[in-house]
């Protein structure tokens, strides 16, 4: 998958408020036929080490 079809997000970390970039594939959306899964991303926090999971569709 190319950087292309990647969205950028910016997080705050719950235990010492940096901001975390990462970057999430780009999903199906959300459909109204409910068929659409929420997936998931595990990420690091790059000052402090938390361990954070972003949600996605």
């Amino acid at each position: 998958m190319s950087q292309a079809n990647r969205s950028a997000v910016q997080v705050g970390c719950p235990e010492c408020d940096s901001t975390i970039a990462a970057s999430l594939p780009a999903g199906p959306g959300i459909s109204d036929t409910g068929s659409n899964r929420l997936q998931g991303r595990e990420t690091c926090c790059q000052n402090c080490g938390h361990e954070l999971e972003l949600y996605y569709y």
